[in-house]
């Protein structure tokens, strides 16, 4: 391990090595190797691919079926709000393929859901796939402090995810107040 408590597979997935990672998970001393190790911050090496958008990777561990696609790090942070947060369409697409494995509606430490993450750093091509598949997502979930995406979306100044939103305001609650009394079109 590295300082951080990574291990040779952690950064393989990272990297996109995939004949390396392929070669690692398969080789016969394969314990060496663990699938749901976690470093310092409670990354596996799953997240790391994920956060990173190695989509080879992620379609090479998803075929492992002793991966913990659910295990969440030190910020209760999941494999899935990673790839939303960075805008890894790709990967959030393969994903939703194994959406009865996986807790799409998971939270963070702050109440934040992966629909959130998404809104709040303007990814509005994950947006829209998520809102593709919103029998499966929340799309009014609240953080701790009460916010919901629409909200999130507004502070941080994303018209085009705002408007994506608004487009689908039969299934988003537009009036909904945080836990100051504050609504998305008052922040």
């Amino acid at each position: 391990r590295d300082r951080s408590g990574r291990t040779p597979l952690m950064l393989a997935c990272g990297w996109g090595q995939v004949d390396v990672v392929n070669l690692m998970i398969n080789h016969q001393i394969r314990s060496k190797f663990r699938l749901n190790a976690r470093d310092d911050y409670g990354w596996t090496p799953f997240m790391w691919a994920c956060n990173n958008g190695q989509e080879g990777v992620v379609q090479l561990l998803l075929d492992q079926d002793e991966i913990d696609l659910n295990v969440r790090d030190n910020n209760g942070c999941a494999a899935f709000m990673s790839a939303c947060k960075n805008g890894h369409k790709d990967i959030v697409q393969l994903l939703l393929g194994h959406s009865d494995r996986i807790d799409l509606n998971a939270r963070s430490i702050t109440g934040m859901t992966a629909f959130m993450t998404a809104c709040q750093n303007g990814r509005k091509d994950v947006v829209k796939l998520l809102l593709d598949h919103s029998d499966r997502i929340d799309l009014n979930a609240r953080t701790n402090d009460g916010g919901t995406a629409l909200m999130i979306a507004c502070q941080n100044g994303h018209k085009d995810v705002v408007k994506l939103l608004l487009e689908h305001s039969e299934r988003i609650e537009l009036n909904a107040r945080d836990n100051f009394g504050w609504t998305a079109f008052m922040e």
